[in-house]
């Protein structure tokens, strides 16, 4: 093997070891930071809304409202103040997400108040 030969190859080997050392790393970065999801889980229905919750983000749900009123979405975490959203007035039929937030580390459930 000639002298020139020899420093291309080294040259080579050693980008291509740096390349794949940063690959790994970077593979490793996301597999450590990105979140995995979790089923949702529900408590029991209020007038037709639900409190959804997942590792740290909650939303309230309503699939038909069946009595016109005011809600709010509560939600307990973990490590922080829990949240109470703002009164919502909807009516009756209303379908769809009506408030949502996230905790920083875990909600344990979300919940929907209500009053008329």
């Amino acid at each position: 093997m000639t002298k020139l030969f020899s420093s291309a190859f080294k040259r080579i080997t050693s980008n291509g070891t740096k390349a794949v050392a940063v690959g790994v790393l970077a593979a490793a970065a996301v597999a450590t930071v990105a979140p995995t999801a979790s089923a949702s889980s529900e408590l029991g229905s209020t007038m037709g809304c639900k409190g959804y919750w997942y590792n740290t983000a909650f939303h309230g749900y309503c699939s038909s409202v069946t009595s016109a009123g005011k809600f709010r979405l509560g939600a307990k975490c973990n490590y922080e103040s829990d949240y109470a959203g703002k009164w919502v007035s909807l009516s009756r039929g209303y379908s769809g997400k009506f408030d949502y937030d996230e905790c920083t580390f875990k909600v344990t459930y979300a919940y929907i108040s209500y009053y008329a």
